[in-house]
């Protein structure tokens, strides 16, 4: 059974007054450049901030791998390593390149399916369990964020999402506008995020603002996977500066791997772990380190870069017949030392109070709906923030009504009428679904900004579900009505209101199912083009067994239950059903002795229901949604096995 976290005390930190935020701003200028050394507040009460310290015991984690045919093996990514990580400290993870820090990074914030580790991580002596991503906040290497977003607005839905639903709006806002004081985005607050197609804010804006997103709900842990990573040298030591100020200050245990940091940058780093193939080569001050490889007769020069030496001796040792084994054991001595005089661990272990209780944090800060609301208004933002795509795709549905409605012109009471009228309806569905593609591109871009909030319980799978297909929903139903206000009428199909509404919602549906179907083949696919090509492969197949080509008696029984999950069969039988079927035509002589029984009849809709049919289609549309949720549940998350 898995143990709750510990929380000692409550932690007043996280109930930012207004005067507290308003002393704050004051000391930033928009005419003034903000040093890093103001981004916090001095006057923050944070004696009773409750503070959790890492503990990691004996960590490995191996993975399978193929050994050139021998049959399958196991590769060490993490071996036996031991650290701490305290309150109060910046902890870095340095090593050269394929030594484990981002996989060491994931084990501790729990990117890392638990059942795949052997060993223990240990938050105030306790396992973790779910609550601890709510205490906790994880920083990608990569900046997914939406481009169309101000930086205020980008803080201010990850506030209403991940901050408790009890805190007023006002106060979300207050705790927001701190977070721009204390990143130092002031001057750029009302200023689109942007990226390499949007104009928006610098990268090293762009790279606090992620920063601040996975920081707003105040946790206690901090993990960042190369926070420096693509910034210039300033831009990167603003950053670390940001970091070390919020872990001094706020009591936050702040953990972050690092690639090569500069003399300036060292400044900020109170403790680091050195990592060389997945095993701890040293952990501790980095003034320590200076003289830590004195016994193998390494002798670190003065005015040099103590990382890069110590890397530079790494990859030496890397290269010698012993390979890392004496830097190994000589880490395991110097740890087993520390445990016999007993420095300086028992000392920094975190006390917890006699008034702290267990309490388990919930899963998610907001609820279900209050999740669709919020997600609901950011996507109609982004859509309203682009009027130009919204614009193209109606004026391409007028384009391919026109053109359609034009090339069908006045279908007449004859042979050629009913050719004119069944290659519309199936042209028209051809059209409608392969439109429906677009979807695809949208999501993808998303996706990396989903793995990433979701991965931090910011809220439910099903809540983003729900929220775009509020969204989209208005927008094909809008889509559907403009092809068939334009082509019904111009194709002279039956003038009646019933069969003009059952067209129209059908046209409605095709959409719907088409977009649920194309929304769920992107969740398996790693890109637009391997996803454009799997959709068209298979929406063709779906055409070619639609009853349009060769009739459904016609189709072999091995080939039969393609043309069952068809997107085309159901709408195809319905507008066939209801232009041939309908009253105005029912006594109707098309040519010869061939009325509107025996063309639905020659057509394979004979029998056809439309509401049965109609209903098989809600079902498909609901089937992919389902199928759609399931995917983002399981396919697209961000922990590894």
């Amino acid at each position: 059974m898995e143990l709750a976290l510990e929380e000692p005390v409550s932690r007043t930190s996280r109930s930012f007054r207004e005067e507290q935020v308003s002393r704050t701003s004051r000391s930033f200028r928009r005419d003034q450049p903000v040093a890093p050394s103001d981004f916090i507040d001095e006057g923050w009460d944070v004696s009773e901030s409750p503070t959790y310290s890492l503990q990691v015991k004996n960590l490995s984690y191996k993975v399978a791998v193929k050994n050139n045919g021998e049959g399958p093996g196991q590769k060490i990514l993490l071996n036996d390593i031991c650290v701490e990580a305290f309150a109060g400290e910046l902890l870095a993870i340095v090593g050269p390149s394929g030594s484990g820090k981002t996989t060491f990074l994931d084990a501790l914030a729990g990117r890392i399916v638990r059942e795949s580790l052997e060993g223990e991580i240990l938050v105030n002596g306790h396992p973790i369990n779910n609550s601890f991503r709510r205490i906790s906040g994880y920083v990608m290497q990569d900046d997914a964020l939406f481009p169309m977003l101000t930086v205020r607005e980008t803080l201010l839905i990850s506030a209403r999402l991940r901050l408790p639903a009890s805190m007023p709006l006002k106060e979300k806002k207050l705790r927001v506008d701190n977070m721009i004081a204390q990143l130092g985005l002031e001057n750029c607050a009302n200023t689109r995020v942007g990226n390499e197609k949007v104009r928006g804010v610098s990268g090293g804006e762009r790279r606090r603002v992620s920063i601040g997103s996975d920081l707003i709900h105040d946790p206690a842990v901090i993990f960042l996977d190369e926070p420096t990573s693509g910034l210039d040298s300033t831009s990167a030591l603003n950053v670390m500066q940001v970091l070390s100020r919020m872990a001094k200050t706020g009591k936050r245990t702040v953990i972050l791997t690092i690639h090569q940091p500069s003399f300036r940058i060292l400044e900020t780093i109170d403790r680091v772990v050195v990592l060389g193939r997945g095993s701890v080569l040293y952990e501790g001050a980095l003034q320590q380190l200076k003289r830590y490889f004195g016994p193998l007769g390494r002798t670190m020069p003065e005015d040099v870069n103590v990382l890069e030496f110590a890397l530079d001796t790494i990859e030496d040792f890397q290269k010698s017949p012993a390979g890392l084994e004496p830097l190994i054991k000589l880490q395991l001595e110097s740890r087993k030392l520390e445990v016999e005089k007993g420095e300086k661990r028992e000392e920094r272990k975190v006390q917890v109070g006699p008034g702290g209780a267990s309490s388990s944090y919930p899963e998610y800060a907001t609820s279900f709906l209050a999740q669709c609301y919020i997600l609901t208004g950011r996507n109609l933002k982004n859509v309203l923030r682009t009027p130009e795509l919204f614009v193209s795709r109606v004026m391409a549905m007028l384009l391919v009504a026109i053109t359609l409605g034009t090339l069908f012109l006045n279908s007449k009471v004859s042979e050629r009428g009913i050719r004119q009228r069944t290659g519309f309806i199936s042209f028209t569905l051809a059209l409608l679904i392969f439109w429906s593609m677009e979807a695809m591109a949208a999501f993808i871009e998303e996706r990396q900004i989903f793995i990433r909030e979701t991965s931090r319980g910011a809220y439910r799978v099903g809540a983003f579900v729900v929220a775009k297909d509020v969204t989209m929903i208005p927008l094909l139903l809008l889509l559907g009505t403009i092809f068939s206000v334009i082509s019904y009428f111009l194709v002279d199909l039956v003038r009646e209101a019933p069969e003009f509404f059952l067209f129209t919602f059908t046209c409605f549906l095709v959409l719907c199912t088409a977009y649920s179907y194309v929304s769920f083949v992107s969740t398996l696919v790693p890109n637009f083009a391997i996803g454009t090509s799997i959709c068209s492969t298979t929406i063709s197949y779906m055409f070619l067994f639609s009853g349009f080509f060769i009739e459904r008696t016609a189709i072999p029984k091995y080939w039969i239950w393609l043309h069952y999950i068809s997107l085309f069969k159901y709408p195809y039988e319905v507008m066939l059903q209801n232009e041939f079927g309908s009253k105005h035509f029912e006594n109707t002589i098309w040519y010869g002795d061939v009325d509107s029984n025996t063309v639905l009849s020659n057509l394979g809709a004979g029998k056809v229901h439309i509401w049965v049919n109609l209903v098989a289609m809600l079902g498909i549309f609901v089937g992919y949604r389902l199928f759609f949720w399931f995917s983002l549940s399981f396919f697209n998350r961000s922990v590894r096995k």
